[in-house]
């Protein structure tokens, strides 16, 4: 015996074989699980159901083809496998919601197939090919649970929060319980539990982006303040490290030029010994030359003191000179006209006594007497005053010679 698999995908749920068309040399056989169930159906009547067992000489055969050859089996002999246990149905839909935002998910149908009620597939298969999977049964509860369900209990929401409350999916299974009752029941499902799934709304998603950009924009700021800090660490930690190297360098610095400034203290020594020997030998210098300057000085005044006295005694021997001049130049008038009067008085006697006295003579005499008064009272005219002498001397009237240079004054 060979055994015979029905089931060869995980989304096959129920299948529908003609036992006639089942033409082997070996006798088949199959194994029923605990989820599976098998239905006879002979000569268009429904047989036995059977779970959980072994089912043998389920077709083929030598013995099965003597008995269709002699005509001692059914004229029509089909089995219906099904898959009984829980199965999940997801569903996709879309709708609006109250405020007009598109809703989109699915809803999961958690289902299962009664072994008694196995044969209303029959009612699916009679229009239908002989496999029923998973995407056949949920094209054939879409319509109606978009209809029925969805629609409504979309609308009954304001809002894509109110898709998340406890409520709604409470709503969402009674209605899909109470209004998918009767085709679940035409097709032998029993319905154990259904709830939506639904993606995020438009205006969920705008709301998670901004969540997403405030908690990115918080990120940052924390990002942020923890690179000021790094910053801040890394700045304190780089100033220690050069002012350290700092210190270091100043204080072989400060080691060298140590080394250094005693090289040329002693240079600057040597330096400032010459130096003071040069300002000893300058200072000398300069006084001599400053004795030298002072004596030419005192030589200068002493000679311009000596030219002073030279001029002033010569200028007092002119007046002196001058003063005797005029005295003997008075006294010789002085003499002269005392000795014209003397001859002019004993002329007038000779004249009286003579009887030669005439008012003539007396005129005559007057006028030579006046004429010889004003010989003798000529003198040279005087220098102008205000006038200067050529070595530049103010001269002074009645000066015959400079008292400075000793020139004649015309």
């Amino acid at each position: 015996m060979a055994n015979y698999r029905w089931r060869d995908s995980p989304d096959v749920i129920a299948r529908l074989v003609n036992a006639d068309k089942i033409q082997t040399f070996r006798t088949q056989e199959v194994l029923l699980k605990p989820n599976e169930a098998c239905a006879f159906i002979v000569d268009g009547r429904i047989g036995d159901i059977l779970t959980e067992t072994k089912i043998s000489s389920l077709a083929g055969g030598f013995s099965r083809w003597v008995g269709d050859q002699l005509g001692m089996t059914a004229d029509d002999r089909r089995l219906l496998f099904a898959m009984t246990g829980p199965m999940d149905y997801w569903v996709p839909f879309e709708g609006n919601l109250a405020n007009g935002e598109m809703a989109k998910g699915y809803a999961n149908l958690r289902m299962k197939l009664n072994t008694d009620n196995v044969p209303k597939l029959l009612n699916w298969f009679a229009n239908n090919s002989p496999i029923l999977t998973r995407d056949g049964v949920i094209s054939i509860l879409k319509d109606e649970l978009h209809g029925r369900v969805v629609t409504p209990c979309l609308a009954s929401c304001a809002s894509g929060n109110d898709l998340r409350g406890a409520d709604f999916l409470e709503r969402f299974e009674m209605t899909t319980e109470m209004e998918m009752r009767n085709l679940l029941s035409n097709l032998g499902f029993t319905l154990l539990k259904a709830f939506p799934i639904t993606n995020p709304t438009d205006m969920e998603l705008v709301e998670r982006h901004r969540a997403k950009i405030e908690a990115q924009m918080e990120g940052n700021a924390i990002n942020l303040e923890a690179q000021k800090a790094e910053f801040a660490n890394k700045e304190a930690l780089t100033l220690q490290r050069i002012e350290m190297e700092t210190n270091v360098a100043r204080a072989h610095a400060r080691g060298q030029v140590t080394i250094q400034l005693e090289h040329e203290l002693k240079a600057l020594r040597a330096e400032e010994a010459k130096w003071a020997a040069e300002l000893e030998r300058d200072r000398g210098q300069v006084a001599l030359a400053q004795e030298d300057r002072e004596h030419a000085s005192n030589v200068r005044i002493d000679e311009a003191d000596a030219k002073s006295t030279r001029a002033m005694d010569m200028f007092k021997q002119v007046q002196d000179r001058k003063a005797e001049r005029i005295s003997n130049q008075q006294n010789f008038q002085n003499q002269r006209m005392e000795n014209q009067n003397e001859v002019q008085v004993k002329m007038m006697e000779m004249a009286k006594d003579a009887g030669a006295l005439t008012p003539e003579v007396m005129a005559e005499f007057l006028r030579q007497q006046t004429q010889q008064k004003a010989v003798d009272s000529d003198n040279p005219a005087p220098s102008p005053q205000g006038s200067n002498c050529g070595c530049g001397t103010a001269l002074q009237p009645g000066w015959k010679a400079c008292p400075n240079c000793g020139s004649a004054i015309v």
